[in-house]
């Protein structure tokens, strides 16, 4: 493996997307970390770069306890690094389908409720995530939640970019029509997540085409959740309840605040 500066990079973690990520050890300090590269075939795309450096800027003004931290940013040989956190555990997607399957209630509200906390405070700093689905919320060895991945994440009073960017199945109907972006995008994201960590599938799963998953988000009602595990006739109402009006189509229907939805979580609870 190769070393970049005081970071002696140990083995890939992950390959995919704009960008490789590893485990690295900070030779100063002994402390294992993540470090993100992004892919040498993208370095020369300006809007690619320009996001990655934009990543590393959005990361500087963060410091909640369930966001992953930036430790350092690098630039050397012609590729960039983010030096991270490093997150011993697994995140959502893999969790659930290497361990566990389908989440209890319970423990999908516990871990939305800090999963909208970080989003609260995101908010409040005046970003959109934009990217939020399980793969991007860590669960550590200790049980603690870290939102990761602000790659595609914007300012909310910037112009949406005319760059459709995002994973299709978790798009509000607005980043799908490539519309005005605000908080309210991120709460639609979070609810599909949700219905994902509850049942097991995504809400429109059932589309053959990245064209008909589109028109489905924008045009189809959303199927009513049901939980893999069973529960009281007045809990499986409430908690579709949430669940519904954190996707409706219209965000102006949606909850107004990650607060408001995580305060109907916690009352849930």
């Amino acid at each position: 493996m190769r070393r970049i500066n005081n970071i002696e990079l140990v083995e890939v973690l992950n390959s995919g997307g704009t960008a490789t990520v590893y485990l690295g050890v900070d030779l100063y300090t002994g402390m294992p970390v993540a470090v993100k590269e992004l892919k040498a075939s993208l370095f020369k795309s300006d809007f690619i770069r320009n996001k990655f450096i934009e990543e590393a800027n959005q990361y500087l003004y963060l410091d909640h306890p369930n966001i992953v931290k930036l430790k350092d940013f690098i630039i050397k040989d012609n590729s960039h690094y983010l030096v991270m956190e490093y997150v011993e555990g697994e995140n959502l997607y893999d969790y659930m389908k290497n361990i566990t399957g389908p989440l209890p209630i319970q423990n999908v509200a516990l871990l939305l409720n800090e999963v909208l906390g970080a989003l609260d405070y995101v908010h409040q700093k005046g970003l959109v995530h934009l990217d939020i689905k399980p793969s991007n919320i860590m669960l550590s060895s200790n049980n603690s939640v870290k939102l990761v991945d602000f790659g595609i994440s914007k300012d909310k009073n910037e112009d949406s970019s005319k760059k459709l960017m995002g994973s299709p199945s978790y798009m509000s109907p607005e980043q799908v029509e490539e519309k005005e972006l605000n908080s309210q995008s991120d709460i639609y994201s979070t609810g599909v997540t949700m219905f994902e960590l509850l049942t097991g599938k995504l809400p429109f799963q059932s589309c053959n085409t990245r064209e008909d998953l589109f028109r489905a988000i924008i045009e189809n009602k959303m199927p009513r959740l049901k939980a893999i595990y069973p529960i009281d006739e007045a809990h499986e109402e409430e908690i579709n309840r949430i669940f519904l009006k954190a996707t409706l189509k219209n965000k102006q229907e949606r909850y107004q605040s990650s607060e408001a939805f995580q305060l109907d979580i916690i009352q849930f609870i």
